[in-house]
């Protein structure tokens, strides 16, 4: 017998991106994060500095950017959490507190991720 899913991630439906009704030609999609103008000059010069090191995996528990993140806010870098857009860290957030069965209560007009987290773990979404 080949391997299946399990049945709560069976449940969930592929996400749909949004289709703008505009005739514009250009349309920035705000609500999938797409920025305007395109990469900081920053940014880029950044990227260009580390794509040497590219194929070299990152630090996963990003301690130098929680210790930078510490330093200038304040923050007991042992008290940050970073991740790869909060869709990671709402999976992670749902994986250590929900158990199969329990109930993930999330804003009605909130970010998708949390009921989709939520039943991916095999909890009951609840939306409120």
């Amino acid at each position: 017998m080949p391997p299946r899913p399990l049945p709560s991630i069976l449940e969930i439906d592929p996400y749909v991106p949004g289709e703008s009704e505009a005739d514009t030609g250009r349309v920035i999609r705000l609500a999938s994060n797409e920025g305007a103008f395109g990469p900081s000059p920053a940014a880029m010069a950044a990227f260009r500095a580390a794509a040497a090191s590219l194929h070299r995996y990152p630090d996963g528990g990003s301690v130098e950017l929680r210790r930078a993140i510490g330093r200038r806010f304040g923050y007991d870098p042992d008290r940050l959490v970073c991740g790869n857009g909060s869709d990671e860290l709402i999976a992670l957030l749902i994986k250590a507190f929900a158990a199969p069965g329990d109930e993930v209560l999330h804003s009605q007009h909130g970010f998708l991720m949390y009921a989709l987290s939520a039943k991916a773990a095999g909890a009951v979404p609840v939306s409120a």
